[in-house]
């Protein structure tokens, strides 16, 4: 059974930690406007600061949705009124296939009905993992531990 959270990461070099401590994980900073919640990236932090703390220039390059949410006036693509739109609905891995975009539009709907400081607390908890992210961790721990032997 794979079960994999921000809870159990903490202690793990992949995630985040470095010299002892934990960056705060309820940062409301860390919720994306494309509805991923940036505390569960193995890049957070040892290559990309996020999406809002770096003004829509993640790690891989300028990121379109947060300059539409931008434009739009919104906190995040699920407060837009034209929501789930053509743009939001094509930005999708082709290497992981559609479930992402469909995944990211449930965060959405979801964050905006509970609020996204209560939204990055639960993500921040661990009690609401994003799945590709959860078996990264899990992979990466499963590495580390072989490493060890």
């Amino acid at each position: 059974m794979l079960s994999w959270g921000v809870n159990q990461c903490r202690e793990s070099l992949e995630c985040g930690v470095s010299g002892g401590s934990v960056k705060d994980l309820s940062d409301k900073n860390l919720a994306s406007p494309c509805g991923l919640y940036c505390g569960e990236c193995l890049y957070y932090e040892k290559q990309c600061r996020g999406c809002v703390p770096s003004g829509g220039q993640p790690s891989w390059g300028k990121c379109e949705t947060y300059a539409c949410t931008r434009e739009m006036h919104v906190e995040h693509c699920g407060e837009c009124r034209k929501f789930p739109c053509r743009r939001f609905l094509s930005q999708y891995s082709r290497q992981l296939g559609r479930w992402r975009v469909f995944y990211k539009a449930g965060q959405l709907v979801y964050r905006k009905k509970v609020g996204t400081e209560a939204w990055v607390k639960e993500k921040a908890s661990g009690k609401n993992p994003d799945p590709k992210t959860a078996i990264e961790k899990h992979l990466a721990l499963e590495k580390q531990n072989r490493n060890r032997q």
